[in-house]
């Protein structure tokens, strides 16, 4: 039987945090990263560059495309990289939407679970996405879902796009992210959902590094950690 490397799952929804507390455990536990995430925004990326409708009639040519960014090493994926797109447009509303609606697409999500798959490698993965814990990692020692109002998560998404040099109004990036976590919470294939066996992290009134601090501690009393 194959042992398989270790997997901690951070799932939530749109600007809850789950990327950043994604790096700081990465950092903290020396492990592997997934930000699924940006799978599907590179995604959303070539669609954009090419200028092409959304569509299953392109999807194949273009998830050919997007393998390019992926970086392979003894059969694993190591990493993605952003080729020829900046950080500060690949997070863009154009491109957060774009992936959103690509999300909703089987293909997509089958083609792009394979891949996620292979980001599975010793001594460990964190991994954080909409459906990590529930499809992609059922297995996953340890499951965190990242729970805060959509006002606050708003709020701090005006404020990343306000560092990044955007400028939104709240009411509009409000019924924006509400429709995103419909689309996201209602989908037909690998909705979002909350593991049963999820750790709940609510960030609502607690700094960043305290939610870090929180899931480090879970971590720690973990029988996989444990001498």
């Amino acid at each position: 039987m194959i042992n398989l490397a270790p997997v901690i799952t951070i799932d939530g929804l749109c600007g809850s945090g789950k990327s950043g507390l994604c790096q700081a455990l990465s950092r903290h536990l020396n492990w592997f990263t997934l930000e699924s995430g940006m799978m599907y925004r590179i995604l959303a990326c070539l669609f954009l560059k090419k200028n092409i409708p959304i569509s299953e009639k392109f999807l194949t040519s273009v998830l050919n495309d997007l393998d390019h960014h992926f970086i392979y090493k003894n059969g694993f994926i190591c990493n993605i990289i952003n080729k020829n797109f900046s950080k500060k447009y690949i997070m863009s509303k154009k491109v957060t939407n774009t992936a959103s609606k690509l999300a909703t697409f089987v293909y997509v999500r089958n083609y792009l679970f394979k891949k996620q798959k292979l980001f599975r490698q010793l001594p460990g993965l964190v991994a954080n996405g909409r459906d990590m814990g529930t499809v992609v990692f059922p297995d996953a020692i340890i499951k965190f879902f990242l729970e805060a109002t959509l006002e606050n998560r708003v709020s701090r998404r005006l404020e990343d796009f306000k560092n990044q040099g955007y400028n939104f109004e709240f009411h509009i990036l409000l019924d924006e992210m509400k429709k995103r976590d419909e689309r996201d919470q209602n989908r037909q294939h690998s909705p979002l959902k909350m593991a049963d066996n999820a750790i709940i992290l609510d960030s609502n009134n607690i700094t960043f590094l305290e939610v870090v601090q929180i899931a480090i501690k879970y971590i720690n009393q973990h029988d996989y950690f444990k001498d």
